[in-house]
């Protein structure tokens, strides 16, 4: 990990920054390593393929608060392979809104939806009272994708919160253990398909049942 002091997300992403553009002017294998260790946004999360995440926003400008996961490759203990270490990613949870970044960073099995866990904490608190829902609609059928949310936001929206998903707020979906991870963007309004615990599925209606 870059660093173990607590700074903005901002902050993180101009060390990245400057850490890449030393990398790009050595071409070193030391410096890559080093770029690497230091926390960017991950590629499939919001912000992660943009090279400007925060759009000209800065803390305090009336953002709305939106989760991303931060990522880092960790740097090799002394004596320590730097091809052979195990959970060598490193992920934690963040805000493009505000610019809040977690304190905990996540390492090991299931660290990525930890880490996702804790975005929401701080920008959807109380996300994990929400019920559980019905799959929503993918985006792979953009022909029919805007009838098939009006008809899966008629069964499930009423569930949930006043305004949740126009704030980009999650859904959760019950999944089988296989296909666990958090998904960003596929929720109705942009937020993230949240899987549930196991043993937790939805039933006709929106009912929770504990198998």
């Amino acid at each position: 990990m870059s660093t173990s002091e607590h700074v903005g997300l901002w902050d993180l992403l101009d060390q990245r920054a400057r850490l890449r553009s030393i990398w790009q002017a050595s071409g070193g294998e030391h410096d890559r390593r080093v770029m690497d260790a230091a926390w960017s946004i991950a590629t499939t999360h919001p912000g992660g393929l943009s090279d400007d995440p925060a759009q000209g926003s800065a803390p305090g400008h009336g953002r709305l608060c939106e989760p991303t996961i931060l990522i880092c490759h960790w740097l090799p203990a002394d004596g320590e392979d730097y091809w052979s270490m195990k959970d060598h990613l490193g992920y934690r949870g963040a805000c493009l809104g505000c610019g809040w970044v977690g304190d905990q960073p996540r390492r090991g099995r299931g660290a990525e939806n930890l880490a996702v866990e804790d975005a929401h904490d701080h920008t959807h608190p109380g996300w994990r009272e929400i019920p559980v829902v019905g799959a929503p609609p993918s985006l792979e059928s953009p022909a029919s994708y805007k009838r098939l949310v009006a008809r899966w936001y008629q069964r499930w929206g009423h569930l949930l919160p006043e305004g949740w998903l126009d704030r980009g707020g999650p859904v959760r979906t019950a999944r089988s253990p296989m296909a666990g991870r958090h998904v960003p963007g596929r929720a109705p309004g942009g937020g993230y398909d949240l899987a549930a615990d196991q043993g937790v599925r939805e039933l006709e209606g929106g009912q929770l049942c504990l198998l």
